[in-house]
């Protein structure tokens, strides 16, 4: 037998049901209780305050046709930078089959079928872990200034296509020790407007003698200050909440995971495995890039901005962008600029002192797996007006006005501001009330939080 510390040693290294050592599961949790920081709250408050009321950056709307370094191609219409890189706004022809229905239609999306980097710098400070945040502006922001990732960079960015500099700390996650790696997984961006694209979300924990200086723009917080400002309408970008929702949906485990059983929802790891093949057997998406030109229901409207001719759904539109905090000074882009608000909800029902959460195999075209799950509802209301194309997916009333459930939180969250222009929806979580039945349908389960991050 070893000694007790080399036995501890060995238990440490067990990895819980997340992926995270023993050690490091409740050095997370504690940073989600932890009342002392670096920074104390109103300090924090001060901060993000002073960034927003001196903005670094300027955006102006401007016609596709006159932004400086792109081109709509004369052959197809698509919409390209003239180096070759960054991104393209494409068509896109797109077919979905499932036993029910057939649902054919056209639109443009965007084409960077490349993986980005979200990471987040990690480091133990005075006992309690902290992360390193960006207060980042973007040109599609609402509010200029949201809290970031350390580093939120496509690939093109860090391999410097724009001629400017390296984004800080990027070096840190291109190919760090495997020791330093708290976490590491590819995530699919937004497959509704999106094609192909994946970011691969990261934690890299710094050892815990580093400085804890950071540059202008920079700072360290917790998970409980994290998880605070997180609630707060438009604060922390989407790109941050996508790294960091693994850490907020649930305590993490400090034990081995005794069952694959899902107490919560009664159905096991192999059940849901197998519900997820099911849905993607029975749902067929064909998707084909195709000239903007080709695309029946998209023209350019009097703005110059490319747009569904019932204006539904979202239209691409063109900025021109001067910075002083940025890798270069002053470029143009199209981004996506959406017609409505979209809701995002999420169902919770507990039953013998579990909750679950009712989540949905959802199919789009920009998803590399066709299926992921996703949120019991992602929507916007406005394009299912006067379209007799589409019907209302599941649960959109119950949604739009909540009445029958119980409004457990609601806020209002930006979207991607580097693609998306000034877009948010709202968050919705609502909870169905004891001894309510609810019929649903083949393409949702019911799942613990535990469950989903798994």
């Amino acid at each position: 037998m070893g000694s007790k510390a080399e036995l501890e040693e060995v238990d440490d290294l067990r990895e819980p049901s997340l992926g995270f050592s023993r050690a490091t599961a409740k050095d997370l949790n504690f940073s989600r209780i932890a009342k002392h920081a670096l920074h104390d709250d109103a300090e924090v408050d001060r901060w993000i305050a002073e960034r927003r009321e001196h903005p670094r950056l300027h955006t102006e709307l401007v016609a596709l046709e006159d932004l400086d370094e792109w081109r709509i191609e004369e052959d197809t219409g698509n919409i390209s930078h003239n180096s070759g890189r960054f991104f393209t706004i494409t068509g896109v022809k797109a077919r979905h089959r499932t036993k029910a229905m057939e649902l054919k239609w056209d639109q443009p999306m965007i084409d960077q079928p490349e993986i980005g980097i979200l990471g987040v710098l990690v480091k133990k400070i005075n006992g309690v872990l902290h992360f390193c945040l960006q207060a980042k502006e973007e040109p599609g922001n609402i509010h200029s200034v949201q809290l970031s990732p350390t580093v939120q960079a496509t690939y093109s960015n860090y391999t410097r296509v724009h001629g400017g500099n390296l984004p800080p700390f990027v070096s840190s996650f291109l190919d760090p020790p495997k020791e330093r790696v708290l976490y590491a997984k590819l995530q699919t961006e937004d497959g509704g407007r999106f094609l192909f694209k994946s970011n691969r979300n990261m934690f890299i924990r710094l050892p815990d003698e580093d400085p804890d200086d950071l540059p202008d723009g920079y700072i360290w917080l917790t998970l409980r200050q994290i998880g605070s400002l997180i609630r707060r309408d438009n604060m922390v970008n989407a790109c941050a909440r996508s790294v960091f929702s693994i850490l907020f949906s649930a305590e993490i485990n400090t034990e081995q995971p005794r069952s694959l059983n899902d107490a919560a929802s009664g159905h096991s790891l192999g059940d849901v495995v197998q519900w997820i093949d099911d849905m993607k057997a029975q749902n067929h998406i064909m998707q084909k890039r195709v000239g903007l030109k080709t695309l029946g229901d998209w023209g350019l409207d009097h703005d110059g901005y490319l747009c569904q001719k019932k204006n539904k759904f979202f239209k691409v539109v063109g900025i021109k962008v001067t910075s002083r905090s940025r890798e270069v000074a002053a470029w143009s882009q199209p981004i996506l600029d959406n017609v409505g608000t979209g809701i995002i909800g999420l169902l919770l029902k507990r039953t013998g002192g579990h909750t679950s959460v009712l989540m949905q195999a959802k199919a789009e075209a920009g998803n590399r797996s066709i299926i992921q799950l996703a949120p019991t509802v992602q929507f916007t209301q406005e394009n299912y007006t006067d379209n007799e194309a589409l019907t209302p997916p599941f649960l959109f009333e119950e949604f739009r006005n909540p009445q029958g459930f119980i409004v457990v939180n609601e806020s209002r969250q930006a979207e991607e501001g580097a693609r998306l222009y000034q877009l948010d929806h709202v968050d919705r979580v609502l909870l169905v009330r004891e001894f309510m039945v609810l019929i649903v349908r083949a393409e949702f389960r019911d799942m613990s939080f535990h469950r989903v991050i798994y």
